[in-house]
């Protein structure tokens, strides 16, 4: 989605890389002068065989906190709105659960 694209963009330290994995449209915008003047790398990957254990792992050990990652939590009576966020990117959405 563009608008996550965007925000790994600008929440990308100066200097650092931002990974995008796997497809989307074929063509977007980005804020590739922010990327260019901060001298943040921007990756494709296209496959990521066999990286689950691994990541797995680091999650597992501690070494990767991933809760930060879920931004909003919806109610199953919210769905409606909770597709619409993760759609729109509003507020900031990286991540958003629906409890079921």
């Amino acid at each position: 989605v563009e608008a996550s694209i965007r925000f790994g963009i600008f929440s990308t330290r100066s200097g650092g890389c931002v990974v995008l994995v796997g497809l989307g449209k074929p063509e977007i915008m980005l804020p590739i002068v922010n990327a260019a003047v901060r001298e943040v790398d921007i990756r494709g990957i296209f496959r990521y065989a066999n990286c689950y254990p691994k990541a797995i792992d680091m999650v597992a050990s501690g070494s990767v906190d991933v809760k930060p990652l879920i931004t909003h939590r919806f109610k199953l009576e919210e769905t409606v709105a909770a597709f619409e966020t993760a759609k729109t990117g509003a507020g900031g959405a990286i991540k958003v659960m629906i409890k079921c």
